[in-house]
């Protein structure tokens, strides 16, 4: 897919294909990066028919804000496609949350399972992940250590269901930290909720919920 200038940034592919090792977007095979404008931050802010004229075929895309990250070297790929929820990554060890923090200032998100290694999932919610597991067939699960767009809020997102969720109903609070990645849906807000239910919340399942405000992730 060639560059979309009308969105205000270089796109190395659909915007839910992207898994570039460069930081650009763009580069060679010995490592060089090619000046592009796109950085590592980068945010974008799409209406509906915008964010679905950059969705791969067969797919779909929803307004909202999108931002260029790194993916966590150490994440599970499997747990990084669309619908799962993406997590401030954070230095792990005796100096966590102290400066200063390398993979937080990149900006880094990593996976579910490797943050609650680390801290509680609850606080280190960063967005959505966007790009499916495959697309017209052929496999398209991020690499861990690449770039990519996840979406950030401000819009509508597709988001995975856990098993069992608390309550079925439209309108509901969505939470984070159902596992591996998924999402609940409860009559109720708490510390947990990020979303309303916009669509009615199925387990096991997904659907379409609503992020009020944008996740900022933004280097220093």
């Amino acid at each position: 897919m060639a560059n979309q200038p009308t969105v205000g940034v270089f796109l190395p592919s659909y915007l839910n294909t992207c898994n570039s090792t460069s930081v650009t977007g763009a580069g060679d095979n010995n490592g060089l990066r090619y000046p592009t404008g796109l950085n590592a931050g980068k945010l974008i802010e799409l209406g509906p028919g915008e964010a679905q004229n950059l969705a791969a075929p067969g797919t779909n895309l929803y307004d909202g804000a999108y931002m260029w990250v790194k993916l966590d070297s150490s994440a599970t790929a499997s747990l990084a496609t669309e619908g799962l929820a993406a997590y401030i990554r954070l230095d792990s060890g005796p100096t966590q949350g102290a400066l200063p923090e390398t993979s937080y200032n990149v900006p880094t998100v990593t996976t579910e399972d490797i943050v609650t290694q680390i801290g509680s999932s609850v606080n280190l919610f960063a967005g959505v992940f966007i790009n499916p597991a495959t697309v017209s067939g052929q496999a398209n699960t991020p690499t861990p250590g690449n770039w990519l767009f996840i979406f950030v809020g401000a819009g509508r997102c597709k988001v995975n269901y856990k098993a069992g969720i608390t309550s079925g109903v439209l309108g509901n609070a969505v939470n984070c930290g159902a596992g591996s990645g998924q999402f609940d849906a409860a009559t109720t807000s708490g510390i947990t909720s990020v979303a309303r239910a916009v669509t009615l919340p199925v387990s096991s399942t997904s659907g379409l919920a609503y992020f009020k405000d944008i996740f900022y992730r933004l280097p220093n």
